[in-house]
This record gives structure tokens, sequence and C-alpha cells, in this order.
């Protein structure tokens, strides 16, 4: 249904009894029927449902609602409505046969008022519950109304799925997992619309644009979305709509919106007005009003069901108009497009495409910039490859080579470098500059080994990634003269010195260069603030990188909040806002704010996150999330449809970071076999991209084969530590040194303890008092630790600091302290079990692990719960519990129970 949480709300609202109930309300489409059937099933057996439906034709009669019951009352009772109510709920109440009573009620405002007031009756006098939809509670019977203001009826408004519901329903209808990216890419189509969904995952499994890969349903981007039963649907709203009013919809759906004025060329204004009434048409107010159609899967629609001549025909139309309103006087540019004063470069640009016409090169330029801008980078290739002679235009190159940059296609990128080489000169000086900035970063990524497996030899020679920082440095000597030489303008060497700026900071970031970072970004900060805030949401994300990692982390988290404040400006690209997001969340990862991170990620309201994060990178990201924190299933359940989807479509950068991580789960729930096959895909991956990336992957591997018993993990954590410590990454090296004392490194816990004093947070904190509490088997210490991991979200490191504090105070005698960790690991339940010394002289035959698997099956733990608490299988349990059983000569868990309780003098 992908509407959990709305059905735990409404059969909490129906047990409280005879007279209480819901409303729910929602647009056609939205689920209501198909949800008062899901929640009827999840109803006690022992109720009565009276299913009621209204329509147009039984709400002309009176009691028309209610007639299949009126056919069995008496026929002197039918003369008068009250007699009838009395007869209906005595009818009611017989059939029933002592059951609670709810009423079901469909299309709640089609019912004549007579059968309204007969139900809203039987629930005044709390002889039933009622469960009523509604499209348009404005229309609902007096009645209803009047009992929902009273607070007797509860209304549940059904808005739109949200993504998780979204995932919910399509997994539901898919028969299995689907990957973020399908959810996201089904979930905007559709609108979040329950019907529309269903229809969109046939349409798109038909197609082919849904397909399996493995046992997870993935999106297949290079099959167009079909328009299928969807649109078929969603038009069939425009029935009634004259021939004018559907060519306006038409044209404005592909124009995305229209001045107002340009609309009433072509139709009355009395047309516009009916279609704004009907909520086809919304008016956008500004110094030049536009119209745009209201719902976005309509426009989805109209666009994937016009074909190449109703385009073209609708796009001569529009531009006759727009010439036609060129004020007088004013003469355009030779070869201008009417139509570029009216539409969005992009969507003017794409609509010529389809309609069979060519761009000119130079609004193909202007167009691909509007088109990166938005993050459609795969329309703005479109946009610049249909020009003949592109690569002959540095603006071109620059925008394609953007593009290709985004979608991580490199080849392509230095393809069309190698091109724009091949034909050089030509170039105004700034292109000239913006060209070197541009070949710096393809030369920057090479430099990663991210282009290896892509480009051959030939076209990219060995040594020539290593000068893309020549590159950088020629292209600050060139902006320094021109600009000394005034061959540009003040604004465009400032232009040019940003753009520097920025290529600077990547280029450090590429390559983990923070120390570099910190030192280059800080004393710009002060002067930020008076430029762009797409300058300063980057600048300041590279900043937050930089020192997050070096040891300032209490500034790491004053420049991110200055950044999640920037980031909800609409000004702000797509692109840049989501990067700059993602690298925010994974400084928050890395230096073990993993509440922080969390809390970034579950406001998907703010900083555009409902836009930015959903699909593939929320995906990721949540599941690498869960990861750190040590929490193996809802990790897999986000990065496992994430591997199937990188592994279609890409990008290849992400792949090796989200396999490690899926096999360290993997390792964690003792699944060998997945976990080995997940750690061959990563070594297949390659190790290429930025060094955050590469650094994080490495990370979950080296935890998936400690997990997996390598004797060699922890050797690895300190080998990384140590490159961890040359690079200035100390937040990292905190990391590995916890890591390895956590795999049984012992000799190496002074050294976590001057790392730590180096750096801020809790995290950092953490270590210190492990390392101290396992440096000098301090139970209290450990403990200590267990809590802060805990309120810092590391659930796992929680887990296990608690157990080694358990396994020293057991050790030391300490049965005080043994009897609280018990108490505040498990709970009230299990402090009968825990009391007396002869309970644990009778358990001391037993192993750490199993005394503490036998306490919790002696207190009514079930083995699910006892395997998910210390993160071991079920079958791991079993196989304990048998131990436990013939060390202490028990048969049954019940057995067991009884003779502890016996030991601590407790009655069981």
């Amino acid at each position: 249904m992908g509407r959990s949480n709305v059905t735990r709300t409404i059969l909490g609202r129906l047990a409280s009894g005879g007279g209480a109930g819901c409303i729910l309300v929602g647009e056609a489409g939205s689920g209501k029927t198909a949800l008062i059937h899901h929640v009827l099933r999840q109803c006690s057996p022992d109720t009565y449902v009276v299913h009621v439906r209204g329509s147009a034709f039984s709400g002309r009669t009176p009691f028309g609602a209610l007639t299949f019951l009126l056919s069995d009352l008496e026929p002197e009772i039918a003369t008068h409505p009250v007699l009838i109510l009395r007869g209906l709920t005595r009818l009611i109440q017989e059939r029933a046969q002592g059951r609670a009573v709810l009423l079901a009620v469909d299309n709640g405002e089609d019912l004549d008022e007579f059968s309204a007031m007969a139900l809203s009756q039987m629930v005044l006098s709390r002889t039933a519950g009622l469960l009523a939809c509604f499209r348009d509670f404005s229309r609902a019977p007096a009645e209803f109304a009047g009992l929902w203001r009273e607070g007797i009826l509860s209304r549940v408004d059904l808005d739109p799925l949200n993504l998780a519901e979204t995932a919910e329903l399509m997994s539901a209808a898919l028969d299995g997992p689907v990957s973020g990216s399908a959810v996201a890419h089904l979930h905007r189509s559709t609108g979040g619309n329950p019907h529309l969904l269903q229809l969109g995952c046939e349409d798109y499994r038909d197609s082919g644009k849904l397909r399996l890969s493995g046992s997870v349903w993935v999106l297949d981007r290079a099959k167009a979305a079909p328009a299928g039963r969807v649109a078929e649907t969603v038009l069939n709203q425009l029935g009634t709509l004259t021939d004018s009013q559907l060519a306006l919809v038409q044209t404005v759906a592909l124009a995305g919106s229209l001045p107002l004025a340009a609309a009433l060329h072509s139709v009355a204004s009395d047309e516009v007005d009916t279609l704004q009434e009907r909520g086809i048409l919304a008016l956008e107010q500004g110094s030049i009003p536009r119209i745009m159609i209201s719902d976005k899967v309509l426009v989805s629609a109209l666009r994937s069901s016009a074909d190449t001549a109703t385009r073209a025909k609708l796009l001569h139309q529009l531009r006759d108009v727009a010439a036609a309103a060129v004020p007088a006087g004013e003469t355009p540019a030779a070869g201008t497009d009417p139509l570029a004063a009216v539409l969005d470069p992009a969507r003017l640009a794409s609509w010529r495409l389809d309609a069979g016409e060519s761009p000119d090169l130079e609004s193909a330029v202007e167009a691909a910039q509007s088109a990166n801008a938005a993050g459609d980078f795969r329309g703005a290739i479109r946009i610049i490859t249909t020009c003949e002679n592109y690569a002959n235009s540095p603006g071109a190159v620059l925008e394609l080579v953007s593009a290709h940059m985004a979608l991580e296609d490199y080849a392509a990128a230095v393809a069309v470098l190698g091109a724009c080489r091949a034909r050089s000169g030509g170039a105004a000086p700034r292109e000239e500059v913006l060209l070197l900035i541009a070949e710096n970063r393809v030369l920057c990524m090479a430099a990663t080994g991210a282009l290896s497996a892509t480009v051959s030899a030939a076209v990219l020679p060995s040594g020539a990634a290593k000068k893309h920082e020549e590159l950088l440095a020629k292209a600050e000597q060139r902006v320094a003269a021109i600009s000394s030489a005034g061959t540009v303008s003040r604004s465009e060497a400032a232009e040019l010195k940003r753009r520097l700026v920025l290529a600077r900071a990547e280029c450090n970031s590429t390559h983990g260069r923070f120390l570099e970072n910190a030192a280059f970004l800080a004393p710009l900060q002060a002067e930020a603030a008076s430029q762009d805030k797409t300058y300063r949401v980057l600048t300041g994300s590279w900043l937050c990188e930089a020192l997050g990692m070096t040891n300032r982390q209490d500034e790491a988290a004053e420049v991110s909040r200055e950044v999640e404040r920037l980031l909800g400006d609409s000004g702000i690209s797509m692109a840049h806002r989501t990067r700059a997001f993602a690298r925010i969340v994974h400084v928050h990862l890395a230096i073990g704010a993993l509440d922080s991170a969390r809390r970034l990620l579950q406001q998907p309201s703010a900083n555009g996150q409902a836009e930015l994060f959903p699909g593939l990178l929320g995906e990721i990201s949540e599941g690498i999330l869960h990861a750190y924190a040590g929490e193996p299933a809802p990790a897999l359940r986000c990065l496992v449809p994430a591997v199937a989807q990188l592994r279609l479509s890409g990008p290849a950068s992400l792949l090796p970071l989200a396999t490690s991580a899926a096999a360290y789960c993997l390792a964690l729930q003792k699944d060998r076999e997945n976990a080995e096959a997940y750690l061959q895909l990563r070594a297949k991956a390659g190790d290429g991209g930025p060094w955050s990336l590469r650094r994080a992957a490495r990370h979950f591997a080296a935890l998936a084969n400690g997990a997996l018993g390598s004797p060699q993990a922890a050797g690895r954590f300190l080998e990384l530590a140590g490159h961890d410590h040359r690079r200035g990454a100390y937040s990292y090296e905190l990391l590995s040194l916890l890591n390895a004392a956590r795999l049984g490194d012992l000799e190496n816990l002074d050294r976590i303890l001057t790392v730590a004093a180096h750096q801020q947070g809790s995290f950092p904190r953490m270590c210190e008092v492990y390392a101290k509490g396992v440096g000098s088997f301090d139970a209290q210490l450990l403990i200590q630790a267990s809590e802060l991991g805990k309120a810092a979200g590391h659930v796992l490191f929680a887990s296990e600091a608690s157990e080694r504090a358990l396994a020293v105070a057991s050790g030391a005698g300490d049965r005080a302290t043994v009897r609280l960790i018990h108490r505040s690991r498990r709970g009230p339940d299990v402090a009968a079990f825990e009391g007396s010394d002869s309970a644990d002289e009778y358990l001391s035959a037993l192993t750490f692990r199993e005394r503490s698997i036998a306490r919790m099956a002696a207190a009514g733990t079930s083995n699910k719960a006892i395997a998910a608490d210390l993160n071991i299988s079920v079958r791991t349990v079993e196989g304990h519990l048998y131990q436990v059983y013939s060390k202490l000569h028990v048969g049954s868990r019940r057995e067991l129970a009884k003779v502890i309780a016996e030991k601590s003098a407790v009655r069981p």
C-alpha cells in the first residue's frame, strides 16, 4: 500500500471503540478505497463491517445509499425517517450478533442527506464506528463535517506518497526491491499518486525502462520513459477541453511556462480563466506574469504524448505570436528566434530538436549552459552535439566537457578537449583560461586513476595526468597577464579569479590535500561574504571538509551550519547544491559525528534535499550512514539496490564505496559467500576518483576483511593510519587507529590518545576514553565509552565496548558492575535473572558469549532479538544455546530460566 503510518493511525483510532472513526480525504487515485479495504483486513475478525457507497444516482433518492438495507425492513417502518433510522440500527445490531460494527463508506460526498443522517446518528449513539473517504471534503454532508468539528471523527489527508512510501508500494507491485534511482524517477513522473504509480510500474516494466538486475529492479537510463497507461489516465481529465484550450495547454507544457500576454494572443481571456478555475493552469505573478501547468505529472504526460508533427505545429504558432508581439520600432537581430525572448534557452532548444529543427551554435551554447545549471547534463550534450562544427566553438566545448565530467564520462571529455586542441586558435582570452581550467579538471581526475579503464594511452599519454597542476599555474599566470593588460574587463577578471579559486580548491580536495586546502581557503572566507552564493557554498563546503580532516572539527561544524543555511537559496544550481551537500554529509561521517549526518539526511525539506537527495545519492548516503553505525540490516536495504543500479548506469566512482560497505555489512551478518562476492566486485571496479570516495571505500574494505576474520585487518588499518597522518587527514587516522584497536591491536593505544588529544568533538573523546579503558582494563571507562558511542550513533561500537566492559568486570570478579552492565543493556526484564553470586557461579562454566546469551534467553528474549542485539545470526544464537544446554544439563529455555531464577533466589 505504501501507507504504513496512515494505516497504523487509522487502526489506532478505530481501536478506541464504537462512535470513533476516521475520515479519509484524497484526490482521485490517492488510494482511498484500497486503503479502506487494507484497513478492514487488519481489523479484528470480531468486527462486523457494513459497506456503503455513495454515487450520483443514489444521491438523488432519500436513503438511496442504504437501499440494500431498507429492503429488509418491515413496510410500515419505511414510512418515516425516524422509524427508518431505528429500524436500520436494530437490523445492523441483529446482524452483528454482538460484534463491534464498523461503517465503511466510499464516495462520501455523494451520499444523500438522509443516508448521511442515519450513518451519523449510529456514530453519535456509539452503535458503530465509521471509516469514510472523500475526494473533496468541502462537499461532505453537514452531519459528517459536524462530527469532525466536534472531534468525534478524525481527519486523515492522503497526501501524495513520499519517497519511502513510494519505494514500499513499488516493491510490493514488482515483488522485489527497487533501486532508489527507479523510485525517485517514478515518484517524480507520477507525483506520488498511488494509482498512477501502479500504472507506471506496469508501463516501465513492459517497456524495459525498469529491468531486473539480479533480484533488484533498476532504472535503464538509456531507454526513453514510456507514455503508456499513466499518460492515458492523466490526459483523460482534458477530454472536455475545447480545441483552443487543449492547444494552449499543450503549448504551455512544451514551453515550461508562457508570458500571460502571449497566451492571450491565441485564446480568449475567459478560456484562460476557465483553465485556471479547473486547476489546470496556474498564474505566476512577477514583473511579467506567466502561466504554467499546475500538475507536473500532467506536464510529463503532455510532453510524452506529443508527436513530432504536433510539436512542430505548436512551435510555429507560438513563434508567430512572439514575432507579432515585438514592439513597433524594434528589429530583432538577424537570425534571432523570436521565442528566445519568451522561453528558457534549454527548453526552447529541446523543443526545436523534438520538432525537427536544429538550433544555431550560439543559441545551443546558451541552452547547454542553462541545461547544465539545471542538472540536465544529457540534455546539454544532446543540444551541443546536434550542431555542426561544435568543436570549433570554445563555449560549446566548455559546456560539453562540463556535462561529460558531471556524468563521469571522462573518455568523452578527453576526446572533446583533444578535438578542440587539434583546432586550436581563435579562442578569446577569457575562453582560453576557461579551457585551461577544464583540461585541468579532466587531467586532475586522470591523475587519480579514474580514466585508466576508459581512455587509451594514445589519447592520454603516460605522464600527461601529472601535468594538470601545470595547466592550473598557466591559467593563473594568464589571468594575471590579461588583467594587468586590460584585455578583459574588471568584472571578467574577477570572475576568472573566482573560477581559479574553485579549480584550485577542487584539485586539492580531489587529491586529499586538506592541510593545503585549509591554508588556501581560510583567508578567502572574509572576502567571500561579498561574493555570490554559489561561490560561497562551494568554497565553504571544501573548507568544511579541509577543517574537519585536520583537527579543526569545531570550526568545520560552524562552516557547515553556514553552508547548510545557504543551500536553501533557489539561485544555486542543482548540480552545485548536490555536490556541496554530499561533501558536508561526508565530513560529518568522517569525523564520527553520525548523529549530525543522520540529522542532515532525515530533513527532506531542508537544503533543497527533497530534490537533492532522492534516488541514488540519497540511497547510498543512508546506506553508508548505517554502515558506519554498524547497522547491517538497514544498510543493506539501501546498498544492495544501489550497487545493482551503479553496475548498470554508474557513476563508476561510487561503486567501490557501495560494494565495500555492502561487503562489510554482509560480513557482520556472517554471510561470508556474499561478502566475498561484493569484495570481488569492488576489486574489479578500480580505485579512481576523488580521494574521499577512495578512502571511504578502503575503510569499509578493511572492516569487511576484519569481520571475515582476516588476521591482517588490524595491520591494514595501521597502514591506512600511516598514510592518513602523512596526508594530514587526521580524522581518518583516528578512525583507523580505533578500528585497529577494536580488532585486537593493543600496541598503539598511546597513539590513539595522542591523535585524539589534538581533535575536537565527542568522537575523539569517545576514542580517548575507549583507549584508556582497554589499556587499563577499566570497566567503568569502557562503559563510559559505550555511552558516548551510543549518544553519537555508533551502535555497533557501543555494543562492543559494553561487551568488553562486561568481560573485564567478569574477569575481575566485579559482580556489581556486571549486574549494572546487564541492567543497562538488557533493561528491567532481565534484572531478576542477574541477582546473586550463586547464579554467577552456576554460569561460570560458560564462555563470555554463552553467559550473555543464556541470561538473555532466560529473560524471555527471542533468538531473533538476541541475534539483532549482538549482531550475529540466528543460527549462531541457536548454536550457542545448544552449548549452554549441554554444559548446564538443561533441556529447554524454560528449564534454564527456572534454574537461574532458583540460583538467584528469585521466583521465575
